[in-house]
């Protein structure tokens, strides 16, 4: 049997998630490979795959051993909404995604991604319609591979029914729901495909050398001076939806010296009402990117049936927006090593006294070798409510 294409990863105590669906736990049973095909003659053999002239096998995260070709230059994503930004961090291109999910293509739309490989813009999401895949206008994008998120079996069924390689990557993995970790193995999967390794390796070094500056500093802070934080996952007038262990943001605050309210209540995310919060009570709130509520909502309690004004974290003014640059930061994607900067300043501002728009300003020369500009960098900084709207 091939060894599987995620490596288990030692905890950063990381962080650094997407999302609708997709952010929930993934499945966990392995799936049988579902395609089988005549073997052509072997031409050699690399990272325990067999490679020939035209095709080769990879290991997806359902362990599954799936044919692709050798070289791929149409590709589609579906839900899972942050792979094109992992595909570019891999390979410096966006020009082979000829697909995405319109969940995705609108969180092109308004990240850096967008103008850093505009390419990424010129891509179909005709196929997704009512919600799911639909094979015949799929068919007219002609792909190559179809990128799917693990728990959606009925769309990798249809796809791989229809004769189009699909690799399966969860979008968490529920022990760990670690960003920085599943990123990577994201971007392990997407080596098998594409044969690159160099950002990929540079990403996971970045992530732990940031982490170890972090804990350096974060050690001298005892427990009873961590603030308590609240993760506001998504939100509106009728719906106040919180994520808690095992997601995204317990590892986030967990990782930069906060501590998560919602971690003994929550496995996942989950509905709450106000007075829940009430009850919770946090110092800090940090908003997601995939609700299109602003600080400002709460900050000035413009949300009807809800009073935000007895929560100490808005009597503070200290509720926060989430950035989105390369893609969201609330999800696994490769600005993880800024969302960890960018939380712990927010956590412990005394403590870290950098300036974020100079840490980003150097990530993004040195790690994808963009200049951005300083109107660039507030709207990373600043993400607008459009950029959530699904």
């Amino acid at each position: 049997m091939v060894k599987r294409g995620r490596k288990t990863l030692k905890k950063y105590g990381l962080v650094a998630a997407a999302a609708l669906t997709m952010l929930l736990a993934a499945c966990n049973n392995d799936k049988e490979e579902t395609q089988n095909k005549t073997e052509p003659e072997v031409e050699e053999q690399s990272s325990e795959l067999q490679t020939t002239k035209e095709e080769k096998l990879v290991v997806d995260q359902l362990g599954r051993e799936v044919t692709v070709p050798n070289s791929i230059e149409r590709v589609v994503t579906g839900g899972i909404l942050p792979y094109f930004s992992t595909w570019y961090v891999a390979t410096n291109s966006t020009k082979e995604i000829v697909g995405m999910h319109p969940n995705s293509y609108n969180a092109a739309k308004h990240s850096m991604l967008g103008k850093m490989s505009p390419d990424v813009l010129k891509a179909d999401t005709s196929f997704i319609q009512n919600g799911e895949v639909n094979v015949e206008e799929l068919m007219k994008v002609n792909p190559q591979l179809y990128i799917e998120i693990a728990t959606d079996e009925k769309s990798i069924n249809k796809v791989t029914e229809a004769g189009i390689p699909v690799v399966a990557l969860k979008a968490i993995d529920a022990a760990a729901a670690e960003p920085l970790a599943t990123f990577n193995s994201w971007l392990e999967v997407t080596s098998q495909i594409t044969g690159t390794t160099e950002r990929a390796n540079r990403f996971l070094e970045e992530g732990k050398k940031v982490q170890a500056q972090l804990d350096e500093k974060l050690k001298a802070i005892e427990e009873k001076d961590k603030p308590r934080a609240m993760m506001l996952f998504r939100h509106n007038e009728k719906s106040i939806t919180i994520g808690g262990k095992n997601f995204f943001g317990n590892q986030w605050l967990n990782a930069t010296g906060a501590i998560d309210v919602a971690e003994n209540d929550i496995q996942g995310q989950k509905e709450v009402n106000m007075e829940q919060i009430y009850a919770w009570n946090p110092d800090i709130i940090f908003i997601t990117n995939f609700t299109e509520t602003q600080p400002a909502d709460l900050l000035e309690n413009k949300v009807d049936g809800q009073d935000w004004s007895q929560v100490k974290a808005v009597q503070e003014g200290k509720v926060y927006k989430i950035p989105l640059g390369i893609y969201r930061w609330f999800p696994p994607s490769g600005d993880a090593p800024l969302m960890l900067k960018w939380l712990a300043q927010k956590n412990h501002p005394t403590l870290f006294d950098y300036k974020i728009e100079d840490e980003i300003k150097a990530y993004y020369k040195d790690f994808y070798e963009f200049d951005v500009t300083d109107e660039d960098i507030q709207a990373i900084l600043n993400p607008s409510s459009e950029a959530a709207k699904y």
